[in-house]
């Protein structure tokens, strides 16, 4: 149950970053959160008890999210997986999933304050993971990796989204295919 309320409180932040016609205009606090939430300010802080918190609960909750995706993506862990099928799977997932200015928002916060960061990186670092490439092959999946970041993020907030993004996951996945051998870069 108490799960229940806390999955209940980040999506209606989630919610209230998302109505928002700009990311500069997006203000969380414990008291719109509860509202919209359906809860008392002191029924919210049982759960997260502070606006720090909450925000650290927030960011957990994006990361673990997309973790969750990169694995229903693969059917399998990050650690079962050959760099190149992490990369794939990333590139395939920040192409196609469903994104808005609230990820965006969520994400880049995450910039400013480490505390957000630590939660990407515990859960999205092994997907990432590069360690014993050729440094060639390595710079091969990074590059594959900042054409899908950009796309997701050009996605979430508008900001010249792609013509056709089918065709960037395929110039991505390229990318991920001359690292492995299988293409030319």
């Amino acid at each position: 149950m108490a799960k229940d309320v806390k999955t209940r409180i980040l999506q209606a932040a989630k919610a209230l970053a998302e109505s928002h016609d700009s990311v500069q205009g997006v203000t969380i606090s414990l008291e719109s959160v509860a509202q919209e939430a359906g809860l008392t300010k002191p029924g919210l802080m049982y759960h997260f008890p502070s606006k720090e918190a909450l925000m650290v609960g927030l960011v957990e909750h994006a990361a673990e999210h997309w973790a969750l995706m990169l694995c229903e993506h693969t059917g399998r862990p990050a650690e079962e997986l050959s760099s190149f099928d992490r990369h794939r799977a990333y590139v395939a997932v920040a192409t196609t999933a469903e994104v808005s200015r609230a990820d965006y928002w969520i994400f880049s916060d995450a910039l400013y304050h480490p505390k957000l960061a630590q939660a990407w990186s515990d859960h999205l670092n092994s997907w990432f993971d590069v360690d014993g490439l050729e440094p060639r092959n390595a710079a091969l999946l990074t590059a594959a990796r900042f054409c899908a970041d950009g796309a997701w993020m050009s996605e979430a907030t508008g900001v010249f989204p792609a013509a056709d993004l089918a065709l960037v996951r395929e110039h991505a996945l390229a990318l991920i295919d001359a690292a492995e051998g299988k293409g030319a870069a």
